[in-house]
């Protein structure tokens, strides 16, 4: 399984030297980003949820603590490690009111920052949370590749940044410079897919994630954070993408393809 990490400093050094660290980690794969302000994480999160993140408490703007609030208020991501340069019991407080377990002193110590990111995945794949999108990633197969093509690179980026506000060929063409046709052709040329079926893509495995990780939220209120403005649109692209309603995904009923695999 491949946990996704998060890491968060506005100290460059301290964020490529836990980056290099948690690299290094022999029996667990992890797949790092990182981000130098609560800003910036955010945006990054909205793009892609993480399953792990760690952050600086103190920083200009948002705080580690604001950004943590945030990130579990949209849904972005559910474990914490909060870093601090201070053993202050208020941050400390407000921590575990967030259900941050993990509070770390800098300077850190590497090897125990392993163990716990270790046994942060053992906990996580004991209650299937690594697991849980697996038979739905066919879904949104395009979205999660490494290799877009680059005539489509900035356009895609925009699209992500973009597509829970309700997005449109015409804006993207209007930032693009370009015509409709010629990014409608550029996508079905190089990604053989639509412009739409892409930002459908995006709304599946945001919904999917959020329906198995984020119970808390209800599917009534899913709708509004992928860029629709009623549940029954949103029912719609569920029912017709995966054979499931948003409650059936929610309860652990898996996709028809995933279940015939299992039986044979």
């Amino acid at each position: 399984m491949v946990l996704k990490v998060l890491i968060v400093d506005d100290e460059r050094l301290i964020v490529m030297g836990l980056k290099a660290c948690i690299e290094k980690i022999t029996d667990l794969e992890c797949e790092v980003r990182v981000a130098s302000s609560g800003r910036q994480a955010l945006e990054l999160l909205e793009v892609e949820p993480a399953h792990l993140m760690i952050t600086d408490v103190e920083m200009l703007g948002l705080s580690g603590l604001e950004l943590v609030e945030k990130a579990k208020q949209k849904g972005y991501c559910q474990h914490f490690m909060i870093l601090s340069g201070y053993d202050k019991f208020e941050y400390a407080r407000r921590a575990l009111r967030l259900g941050v377990t993990d509070y770390l002193l800098k300077p850190i110590d590497k090897d125990e920052l392993r163990k716990d990111i270790c046994r942060i995945a053992r906990e996580m794949e004991k209650e299937g949370e690594l697991d849980l999108m697996q038979p739905y990633r066919v879904y949104f197969s395009h979205v999660e590749k490494e290799d877009i093509p680059p005539a489509l690179h900035k356009s895609v980026r925009f699209i992500q940044e973009h597509y829970r506000e309700g997005v449109s060929l015409s804006m993207l063409g209007e930032y693009m410079g370009k015509s409709e046709n010629y990014l409608s052709g550029l996508f079905k040329k190089e990604l053989n897919i639509t412009f739409l079926e892409l930002v459908n893509e995006l709304r599946i495995r945001d919904v999917v994630y959020m329906l198995l990780y984020v119970k808390e939220i209800p599917i009534c209120d899913i709708a509004g954070k992928v860029g629709y403005r009623t549940e029954r649109q949103l029912f719609r692209l569920i029912k017709s993408s995966i054979g499931l309603t948003p409650q059936q995904i929610r309860d652990g009923v898996l996709p028809k393809i995933q279940t015939e695999q299992e039986v044979l």
